[in-house]
């Protein structure tokens, strides 16, 4: 649920004609629980941690109406760690999302700024992570459906919601003078929702952007590049296709997502592949009780990695839930090493972590 603030009395009418209606909604989520790693670097750990089923963050969703069916909009987002206070990105305050538009109930909507691409938009809800856990998402989040690469720089537009149907795209400027390819992004997606049917197809190319591909996968190589801990892989194009979708019958909600990184430089490609399937049951009829089962297939060079996942979710609100869930990963393949996104890599082929937490949204 969202707190939404009125901006009126004297202030409105000092900022703007008397007939514009503005308003702020602050929102956002906190997250924490404890966790139990069965290998991480070859021992257990028990943690507490925070945002693992959603990011913790705290936003402003700014609205003013224009009349004639035009609106201003602008929001400011900000990602945070709860259990230790800590602002999640220390160099940038408003580091998930920072922009202002606007729109036309006919037209659609235009957008400036740091704005998340259609990866995360469109097909990001659909995968075996939502509503399980952070450590369901695929190997390393290369894919970007946990949203930790909002494009910079970034001019967007999208279109109304047609009955259930919207698409858009967004180019991010590089801002190099004389070469405008290089660091540049694009993103385009379509969606389809209606109340048993949801649908989402997205595409990213980046110039110029890296990958933790020995963190995720402990290759020391590769098309070329020598890599080690802490050093990235420089893609000269990053490109992501990724599309997904669910369907609601009775109290069963199947869901299927593929997506594809493939990561080029001069020397040739490499592409991961991610394939991911499961079922939310709704124990209670109401959508109180949510229990998921799901299976996550990547493969990467000669690597294999399978996941097997389980997640038990009691809506106590419409805002506030406590959870608990396990994952097993196997990693098999050459120097093949199980890493769960969000946590440090094991010494062997396999991982399980199991966490439970509660979740307060607003």
């Amino acid at each position: 649920m969202r707190t939404g603030l009125l901006v009126g009395g004297c202030a409105a009418i000092l900022a703007a004609p008397v007939w514009a209606q503005s308003s702020v909604t602050l929102y956002g989520s906190i997250d924490v629980g404890l966790d139990f790693v069965s290998n991480t670097q070859g021992k257990h750990l028990y943690q507490e941690s925070s945002g693992k089923r959603q990011p913790d963050r705290w936003g402003l969703l700014i609205k003013e109406n224009l009349g004639g069916g035009n609106t201003a909009f602008a929001r400011l987002e900000s990602g945070f760690v709860t259990n230790t206070g800590a602002q999640i990105n220390p160099t940038s305050f408003f580091n998930r999302e920072a922009f202002v538009g606007l729109s036309n109930d006919r037209l659609g909507a235009l957008s400036f700024g740091n704005i998340n691409d259609y990866i995360y938009q469109y097909v990001g809800r659909l995968n075996n992570s939502i509503p399980g856990i952070s450590s369901f998402y695929t190997p390393g989040n290369l894919d970007g459906l946990a949203n930790n690469h909002a494009l910079n720089n970034a001019v967007k537009y999208e279109t109304i919601n047609f009955h259930g149907f919207q698409a858009g795209a967004m180019n991010a400027f590089g801002n190099q003078a004389g070469n405008f390819s290089e660091g540049r992004q694009y993103s385009l997606g379509a969606q389809y929702a209606n109340d048993m049917v949801r649908f989402g197809i997205a595409y990213t190319m980046s110039h110029n952007r890296t990958a933790d591909v020995f963190g995720t996968f402990s290759l020391s190589s590769l098309l070329g590049q020598p890599l080690k801990q802490g050093t990235m892989f420089n893609a000269s194009r990053y490109s992501t296709l990724a599309v997904g979708g669910s369907v609601k019958i009775g109290y069963f909600t199947p869901h299927l997502t593929y997506s594809g990184v493939k990561l080029e430089n001069g020397q040739g490609s490499a592409t991961l592949n991610n394939y991911q399937t499961g079922v939310n049951i709704d124990l209670s009829g109401k959508g109180f009780y949510i229990l998921g089962l799901s299976w996550d297939h990547s493969t990467f060079q000669s690597l294999a990695i399978n996941q097997y996942n389980l997640f038990l979710t009691d809506y106590l609100s419409k805002s506030t839930q406590i959870y608990a869930g396990v994952g097993l990963q196997r990693a098999a393949g050459p120097g093949a090493r199980a890493a769960q996104f969000g946590y440090q890599p094991s010494s062997s082929g396999s991982q399980t972590i199991a966490r439970i937490g509660v979740n307060h949204m607003f």
